[in-house]
């Protein structure tokens, strides 16, 4: 096929890429659009034949006619195809039947002798009420060979007067001696195509499954699932083609003519990544997905080499038959890696951190209050109590210039059991608590206890 417009690439279509580089028919841009739109998801076009004035696209599922050369219509076929008349002439033309007419179709660089057309397709019978215009070509054919007609009928004749029953008893022979079509399924490719070949049949080769692969008659390492004519039939070989539907004979052969391909799931645990994708691809498995065998994350090949890892586990499972649709997963490990996921490093637990006492805000105590016995005194400072025997006292503030008192701790003056003592300055040490004094000025004072827990004289105001 010629190149195609921007808006329609056949070569980008998976569907049409075969055909688009080693077609020989050129379709036109209208009949590539008409063609792409009628083409289902996974049908692939095999050859592209002339047919007249419009064109014949063979696929996996049939026929698909192009007519119209202004404006393209597209007519389905389905298979099995009715053959009329298999290859001949100088275009090796085949000959089909579609609706009551016959089309032949020819110039196929891809099927230039028709094979895939015939075994898409099943040979109509001589004898069939199918084939259009028998009376016709009967008139014709006797008034073109009269000489032939007079021997047919003085046999009849001879024949007659043989006796009753002797036609029957001919036909009956005939039919007899015809032989069986051979079984050839199971059997090698390369070894059926030789028998059948000797057999004086015509032998064709095809794709059993659905993938279309080209195949020859002789290629080996396929095994034969199908054949048309089917095994056991009665007919003559020559001039017959017998087309042999095989397979690979590492897969399996599919359910029906032309049915899914199948393979058997090969064993990739241990193997490299790379070494299993080589495995994996002739076989059509070219969905794989990959993860890491401990964490189940999905592995990224764009990002992350995975060429020399290992697999560890694959799904499906080795030895399953699968479809070549399904998406295989692989587990790898990077080299040198166990399969098996290390047990966790237990790590040790922290010693709990004491918790921090709360602070107590000290809080200054008082000095104790002495306690003074009973005695008097006399002095410049002199000073009277009752009590029992003096405990210590606390230091004594020291005292002013004008002071003459120095063992009650006053200023000077005359005290008294209350504490009253005269000539004390501001902020001096006191004792004891609450005791009344004049300063050397002349104003009260009281001794206070200050923030600090110390007795000092203080202002007294009332």
């Amino acid at each position: 096929m010629s190149d195609p417009p921007a808006a329609d690439p056949p070569a980008a279509d998976p569907r049409t890429a075969e055909v688009a580089s080693g077609e020989g028919v050129s379709l036109s841009d209208d009949h590539r659009r008409v063609l792409l739109r009628e083409l289902g998801p996974g049908e692939a076009v095999r050859a592209v034949y002339h047919d007249g004035w419009g064109y014949a696209v063979l696929t996996g599922k049939g026929l698909i006619l192009l007519r119209n050369l202004f404006a393209p219509k597209a007519t389905r076929v389905d298979r099995p195809l009715r053959i009329l008349r298999r290859s001949h002439g100088v275009l090796d033309s085949v000959e089909i039947l579609v609706d009551g007419r016959p089309h032949k179709l020819h110039g196929s660089k891809l099927d230039p002798k028709g094979e895939l057309l015939e075994a898409a397709g099943e040979l109509l019978p001589a004898g069939s009420p199918l084939r259009p215009g028998r009376g016709r070509r009967t008139a014709t054919w006797l008034r073109r060979h009269p000489v032939s007609v007079a021997v047919g009928a003085a046999a009849m004749l001879i024949a007659g007067l043989g006796g009753p029953g002797q036609p029957d008893a001919v036909a009956r022979d005939g039919a007899d001696h015809a032989p069986a079509v051979p079984d050839f399924r199971g059997t090698p490719l390369a070894t059926a195509a030789g028998e059948a070949r000797r057999a004086s049949w015509r032998v064709a080769a095809a794709d059993a499954s659905s993938a279309a692969r080209t195949v020859t008659a002789y290629r080996t390492g396929w095994r034969v699932c199908f054949q048309n004519p089917s095994p056991g039939e009665r007919t003559r070989p020559y001039g017959r083609t017998l087309t042999l539907h095989a397979v690979p004979e590492a897969e399996p052969c599919p359910s029906r003519r032309d049915g899914t391909r199948r393979v058997v799931m090969p064993d990739l645990v241990g193997e490299r990544y790379d070494a299993a994708w080589r495995e994996l691809a002739p076989l059509g498995l070219d969905r794989v997905t990959s993860f890491h065998a401990h964490t189940g994350q999905r592995l990224d090949e764009r990002r992350t080499s995975l060429a020399d890892r290992r697999v560890c586990r694959q799904q499906p499972e080795a030895g399953i038959e699968v479809p070549v649709t399904t998406r295989v997963d692989l587990w790898l490990v990077a080299p040198g890696a166990s399969c098996t996921e290390p047990s966790p490093t237990p790590k040790p637990t922290p010693k709990p951190k004491p918790k921090p006492k709360p602070k107590v805000d000290p809080k200054p105590k008082a000095d104790p209050k002495p306690k003074y016995g009973t005695g008097s005194g006399t002095g410049a400072g002199a000073g009277s109590g009752s009590g029992a025997a003096p405990e210590p006292e606390p230091p004594r503030p020291r005292p002013s210039r004008d002071s003459t008192a120095e063992e009650d701790g006053t200023s000077g003056g005359t005290g008294t059991g209350s504490g009253t003592a005269s000539g004390v300055g501001f902020g001096q040490f006191c004792s004891p608590v609450g005791a009344t004094a004049t300063t050397s000025d002349g104003r009260p004072a009281k001794c206070f206890t200050g923030k600090d827990g110390a007795a000092r004289w203080g202002y007294r105001s009332g």
